[in-house]
């Protein structure tokens, strides 16, 4: 959501979310005055390119060395590193000086931010903030007087709602099907199905007047982000991994199989860009294959397990068949995993990834 800003005594709301957003940039930037003397005020936004990324809102902090002009992203919550780096990439995507505004950084997170250079304020009078003139670090507040208002719904939180946001946001159509098809496709009950969707419209995310071809995804590029921010730690732990080694590091190339399985991560970007050569392989495979597939590898490559492993098999979680012959993974899975590597190589192609794969599908539905 974007706030089309105003003065700090002049508040103007756009809506219920942007309300949300200012009230906490006010409350952050108030907590900031009382630790630091420092006053800010939001001011308008200027307008960007169609599908590039909006911030949040646009403030000034006065000191006594002058004024800082920041672009802000509003986060509700903060909990992961990985949130944080997301955050950092977004603001540097802007090319000008960007703030993170949340309701707590906890101090480990706060040392983080710093090591990555991402400036913060918080609620509770925690900020790292770094410009011409300016150096303020203040962690370890608490928020034990956080406001309600705050508070962030649970979202993507459950291996089964990542799984439904999965299929909508790879097979856009699935939006205005049954319910019972979505679960399929989602591998959930269909209860499961329904209160997925229930949650997306409840947090702003999807459009349902209640009638068949009547749904549509919103905000579908931050929905991206959650997604990809979430599942490493959600859902991909729960898909019984087991790593491997081979003597030959190109074995990948010739492997065919008629088990239902698919490239992720470096394999699948390599074939889906051409651009990466990987130093791992990743394969999903149906849960009823599994054993079937690592014993093809066995006699085929000699793969043997390996903690360290280059190789990782994990079970397939969702349920169509691939759209291409190389049998990779849906290209928001890939992209995930790419970006989760945190290696600057990986990254690169992940950006080419979203770019081609997934942010052209936007459009078209």
């Amino acid at each position: 959501m974007t706030i089309r800003g105003s003065l700090m005594n002049e508040p103007r709301y756009r809506d219920g979310a942007g309300q949300a957003e200012e009230e906490l940039v006010m409350a952050a930037l108030a907590a900031l005055q009382e630790k630091t003397a420092i006053k800010g005020h939001l001011v308008e936004l200027e307008p960007v390119k169609p599908g590039s990324y909006v911030p949040d809102a646009c403030i000034d902090l006065a000191h006594e060395n002058g004024t800082s002009r920041y672009l802000v992203e509003c986060k509700s919550l903060v909990d992961r590193r990985g949130q944080l780096d997301l955050v950092r990439r977004q603001l540097e995507s802007v090319g000008a000086q960007g703030l993170l505004v949340a309701p707590h950084v906890s101090r480990t997170l706060a040392e983080h931010c710093k090591a990555i250079g991402l400036q913060f304020i918080d609620t509770c009078g925690n900020a790292y903030l770094r410009a011409p003139g300016l150096f303020i670090l203040i962690s370890g507040e608490k928020d034990d007087n956080r406001r309600p208002a705050f508070d962030a719904p649970r979202g993507l939180t459950n291996p089964a709602g990542l799984r439904v946001v999965f299929a909508l946001l790879s097979r856009p159509e699935l939006v205005n099907a049954p319910f019972k098809d979505i679960a399929v496709h989602a591998g959930v009950s269909l209860g499961t199905a329904y209160n997925a969707l229930e949650d997306l419209e409840r947090r702003g995310y999807l459009i349902n007047k209640g009638k068949a071809g009547r749904r549509k995804l919103l905000e579908r590029r931050r929905l991206v982000d959650e997604w990809m921010i979430n599942f490493p730690t959600t859902l991909r732990t729960k898909l019984n991994g087991r790593r491997f080694s081979a003597p030959d590091p190109n074995w990948w190339q010739s492997f065919h199989s008629d088990a239902g399985f698919a490239w992720g991560a470096e394999v699948a970007a390599a074939k889906m860009t051409g651009y990466l050569k990987p130093v791992t392989q990743t394969l999903y495979v149906e849960a009823t294959d599994r054993e079937l597939l690592i014993k093809t590898l066995a006699k085929q490559y000699r793969i043997k397990p390996d903690l360290n492993g280059e190789i990782e098999v994990l079970e397939k979680f969702w349920h169509w068949q691939p759209e291409s012959a190389d049998n990779v993974a849906p290209p928001l899975l890939v992209y995930s995993e790419l970006l989760a590597m945190l290696d600057p190589r990986t990254q690169e192609t992940a950006e080419i990834i979203k770019e081609r794969f997934i942010e052209t599908t936007f459009d078209k539905t």
